[in-house]
């Protein structure tokens, strides 16, 4: 059973990350079974989407070394966080929606924000490379670019993306975190960036000069369901290393510093 909202039903005209929600069964496609607890991880308002971390009492790809963390129930009080039992929160699994379709938020996430942020920042891989990196985990497949299924293809207006799912969970090709490659049409809106031309544009049919990553459109697919093929071209160090930073911005995560890992 759903728990009652933190705010007693009263939507706030913002939500901030941290904020736990309650999303009915079938609100996404990672809770076709029953209701699930999320927490925002970027702000939220009116006409704007945010990025959201599933959670749940199970730590099945915690077995997979996907990053994760632990937050225990919190009743009452101003820490309330409206979970009825210990969850696991997986910042490798997420999703976007839109502020109109979020229900009232149920509590917050508290003093745990602060590790909630560093497994983010774990589990986008921040500061590891590529999988063609030196020391990078046997199989890893960070950088890779891929082949989207027709329908997913056709969602985000693009064939390709890149994965950057952490190294090592990457490899179990459960849960993989994407950001789309899209051809440059002379425009790039904020929080897109541009990447110039490099080798692994070689994935495109046709000569391009220039990709936009459109950086708050990084989210989780199922590999075996929304990825057609993995193929051969790697983003190159450089180009990771601005997405990084990037996503650093976009999810006010610590930037890396030159060769940390």
């Amino acid at each position: 059973m759903t728990p009652r909202s933190y705010d007693q039903g009263i939507r706030l005209s913002q939500y901030r990350p941290g904020h736990v929600f309650w999303m009915s069964r079938g609100a996404t496609w990672l809770n076709t079974d029953k209701p699930r607890p999320f927490a925002l991880s970027t702000p939220c308002g009116v006409g704007a989407a945010g990025t959201l971390i599933y959670g749940s009492t199970r730590e099945t790809e915690a077995r997979f070394e996907a990053t994760c963390v632990h937050i225990d129930p919190r009743p009452g009080g101003v820490n309330r966080n409206g979970l009825t039992e210990r969850t696991t929160f997986y910042p490798g699994i997420l999703v976007r929606d839109r502020y109109e379709r979020l229900p009232p938020h149920a509590g917050t996430v508290g003093t745990s924000l602060g590790a909630l942020r560093a497994a983010l920042h774990d589990a986008l891989g921040i500061g590891t490379g590529s999988c063609l990196t030196a020391g990078s985990a046997p199989g890893s497949l960070r950088g890779r670019i891929v082949r989207l299924e027709h329908r997913r293809a056709q969602a985000l207006r693009t064939p390709f993306a890149v994965l950057l799912t952490e190294p090592r969970y990457s490899i179990a090709k459960h849960y993989q975190l994407i950001l789309p490659l899209v051809p440059d049409g002379g425009l790039a809106a904020p929080h897109v960036l541009r990447l110039p031309g490099g080798e692994w544009m070689g994935v495109f049919d046709a000569p391009i000069r220039s990709v936009l990553l459109p950086i708050p459109l990084v989210h989780s697919i199922w590999h075996a369901r929304d990825i057609e093929r993995e193929t051969h071209f790697v983003l190159d160090e450089a180009s990771l290393a601005k997405i990084d930073s990037r996503l650093c911005d976009f999810f006010s995560l610590p930037v890396p510093k030159p060769g940390e890992s």
